[in-house]
């Protein structure tokens, strides 16, 4: 065992020696970087990052201390931290297309196909034509008027439900999520599945995958610190749990009787296909 933490902390001092010719050799230009915190060599800001408060009320308070723009270096990433209405427009009005790409995580290259959705997916010819079958053909305004009866249906059964509960303690962001999905369920396969409850499970551990910081997407370039975290196996275990439940409902939609005379039997019918 004595050998092992021998070879880590060797490897950890080799890191850091590393780090510093690189940034001994690019001379200057770390100044023209915005303001930030101290940062250690390799890990860089990670430990102003570590708190009992939730990760924006950390930013909230560096943003404080540093600026309406701040820097920060987590890792081998480098981070704009933007607390301003006025610099915020800046950059996604005036350099909305030097910015519009999304950072590569492992989330998104695990379970959601390389990242090739439309909220990861790089900017470029890909991305385009995706906003434009959402804008042309799904989002519509006639499109989202069409299911106007579905959220009006949903809203009052979430409504029934919570009077129901009324003296008695009502997890409200548990029904809202669940009134979310069960709005889209039914607007995307027209009716609500058997498997919704365990599509919803799986959204649920995806947000929260997604919205947590790893070494892997820290320290994309060192791929043998990859094994100590069990983020892989977590995101490809929900990847075919995704894929098996979906795959369950589209097997499922296929099935549903098609009308050669064009009409529709009711609401449950009318979905995005």
């Amino acid at each position: 065992m004595s050998i092992w933490m021998s070879l880590l902390v060797t490897f950890f001092f080799l890191f850091i020696l590393v780090k510093l010719i690189k940034r001994s050799s690019s001379g200057k230009v770390g100044s023209k970087l915005p303001p930030g915190p101290w940062k250690l060599p390799f890990i860089g800001n990670m430990l102003s990052m570590v708190s009992s408060q939730l990760p924006h009320q950390v930013l909230r308070n560096l943003a404080r201390k540093h600026g309406r723009l701040m820097h920060l270096q987590l890792g081998e990433i480098s981070y704009l931290v933007v607390s301003s209405p006025q610099i915020a427009e800046e950059i996604l009005v005036k350099h909305d297309l030097s910015f519009a790409s999304r950072p590569e995580l492992l989330v998104s290259k695990t379970v959601l196909y390389n990242s090739s959705d439309i909220a990861f997916s790089p900017y470029g010819n890909h991305w385009r034509q995706m906003r434009k079958i959402c804008s042309l053909e799904l989002l519509t305004a006639k499109k989202v008027q069409s299911f106007s009866s579905i959220r009006e249906e949903e809203v009052g059964a979430l409504m029934n439900h919570i009077l129901s509960t009324a003296g008695s303690p009502v997890d409200l962001s548990k029904h809202f999520f669940t009134f979310m999905n069960t709005v889209t369920s039914r607007a995307a396969f027209g009716t609500i599945y058997k498997e919704q409850d365990l599509l919803i499970e799986c959204v649920q551990e995806l947000a929260v995958l997604a919205g947590a910081f790893d070494i892997v997407d820290l320290f994309p370039s060192y791929k043998f610190l990859h094994v100590f975290t069990s983020m892989g196996s977590k995101l490809k275990t929900l990847h075919r749990n995704l894929d098996m439940t979906l795959n369950r409902i589209l097997d499922d939609h296929k099935k549903k009787p098609e009308h050669t005379d064009g009409c529709k039997t009711g609401r449950e019918d009318e979905d995005f296909s």
